[in-house]
């Protein structure tokens, strides 16, 4: 006896086709956002435009793309507090210092979502701009995906005193290269990080009159 498969909501709908814009690089037509996410074409429309009415979503002539309010929302989302705004320093001096492309990797739903990049190489732009997925295995950036795109994922997890982990630290290089002193720089990296999110801030010294 065959299953019947649940209609999809009205909200659900809308998440496939805000995510296909996502996976289109932001823009794309009716049409194509439609077929995409297997909707009709006048289901689509009709939500597309009370996306757009909610700035959620934003028309130009044909096209759609990511509105700004989306953009507010996603500007609030942290995998852990703080992480993001001290690894985006991090990541530019891991950089600086190793020539690679950095990325700050947390997990998500069975994949690595990058969540901040400092990207040294154009080209890395597509496979590590924020907000984008990689393939994992145990934790890790998959191997064979490594391979595929023949590159080289040198992590070192970012650790609380607790013990637990809120993410990683990559740098993410073509080889052939050494990554013996390479390992090193990324751990360091990644240990200054977990200790900056724990660290007391300073006591605020009462003001004289």
């Amino acid at each position: 006896m065959e299953t019947k498969r649940r209609p999809r909501s009205v909200l659900e709908g809308a998440f496939t086709l805000l995510d296909a814009l996502v996976r289109h690089q932001g823009e794309a037509g009716l049409t194509q956002l439609a077929n995409s996410c297997s909707i009709p074409k006048a289901t689509a429309h009709r939500l597309l435009e009370q996306l757009t009415a909610l700035e959620v979503v934003q028309r130009s002539e044909s096209r759609y793309r990511v509105g700004a309010q989306a953009f507010r929302l996603g500007q609030s989302w942290q995998p852990y507090p703080r992480l993001l705004e001290l690894a985006r320093g991090e990541l530019r001096r891991l950089t600086a210092a190793t020539r690679a492309s950095s990325v700050l990797a947390v997990p998500c739903d069975g994949h690595i979502l990058i969540a901040a990049a400092s990207l040294a190489r154009p080209e890395d732009h597509r496979l590590f701009r924020p907000g984008s997925t990689v393939p994992q295995r145990i934790g890790r950036f998959c191997p064979v995906w490594q391979a595929e795109h023949e590159l080289v994922a040198v992590e070192a997890a970012i650790t609380l005193p607790t013990g637990r982990a809120v993410g990683s630290i990559a740098a993410v290089l073509a080889p052939p290269q050494p990554l013996a002193a390479l390992s090193d720089t990324v751990a360091r990296a990644a240990r200054t990080l977990g200790a900056a999110l724990v660290r007391k801030a300073d006591p605020v010294s009462p003001m004289s009159l």
